[in-house]
């Protein structure tokens, strides 16, 4: 059964901006924190009922920023949202696209598409959180990567490399930030049960589930261990990636 929010670490006065916050992942990781008490600023590039309803409900503890991330203007009002509410404590870059296809076929243009919000869009919104958090000597950055990182996918070049980097990222963010209070972490989650799996073919699903010795991962599990990895207590869990796939097998 679902942990009662109670039952867990609160999250109680905190403010953590989120990018990609409007569907999949990122929309479940934006009601877990909320649940859990923490204030959100969520970025989202194309609006959904979803979020826009929760933001009805949540009035004056979630800001949502449209925008796209691979933008600098967007990192900034992103930062901005969050100053609003009252500061920033943790940063969540879960947004992401993918431009799937054999890497001889691929135009130029995905690729560098995929690399802008999924690479770009991660050292925009860090360069910005990183400001605050430099002032207030504590922070979290929190990357949201994929399986496909470390074990590639045929078809996923652009996209494997792109959350590939975010590993390279983060181990150089907890490196020169760790002076200032600010730790870095990596979640890898395997095949989920939102998000860009729906654009999968029956056949792929199978199989890529099969290796999966837990099989399919579910997306409000990947979010308990986001709204955990910013919490203080999770502060030793710094320049590394924490895998949220099951168990490959091999």
């Amino acid at each position: 059964m679902p942990a009662d929010p109670s039952d867990v670490l609160p999250l109680d006065g905190m403010v953590i901006a989120l990018t990609g916050a409007g569907r999949g992942l990122g929309l479940e990781t934006v009601r877990t924190l909320l649940a859990r008490g923490a204030k959100v600023a969520a970025n989202h590039r194309t609006p959904t009922p979803e979020l826009t309803e929760l933001a009805e409900r949540s009035a004056g503890r979630l800001v949502t920023c449209q925008g796209d991330i691979g933008e600098e203007g967007a990192a900034e009002e992103l930062v901005a949202a969050a100053a609003g509410l009252g500061g920033l404590d943790a940063l969540v870059h879960n947004a992401g696209v993918a431009r799937d296809q054999p890497l001889v076929r691929m135009p130029a243009a995905d690729w560098d598409a995929v690399h802008r919000v999924n690479l770009r869009g991660a050292f925009l919104a860090t360069k910005h959180a990183l400001r605050p958090m430099m002032r207030a000597r504590s922070g979290r950055l929190v990357y949201v990567s994929s399986v496909v990182a470390r074990t590639g996918n045929a078809g996923q070049a652009a996209y494997a490399s792109s959350k590939a980097g975010l590993h390279g990222l983060s181990l150089t963010v907890a490196q020169e930030y760790a002076r200032y209070g600010i730790g870095s972490v990596v979640v890898s989650p395997g095949l989920l049960d939102v998000g860009m799996t729906g654009q999968m073919t029956a056949q792929a699903f199978e199989q890529k589930t099969k290796r999966s010795l837990t099989g399919v991962v579910q997306a409000r599990r990947v979010a308990a261990a986001v709204a955990f990895l910013v919490h203080p207590d999770a502060a030793d869990i710094n320049g590394t990636v924490v895998d949220i796939d099951g168990g490959i097998a091999y």
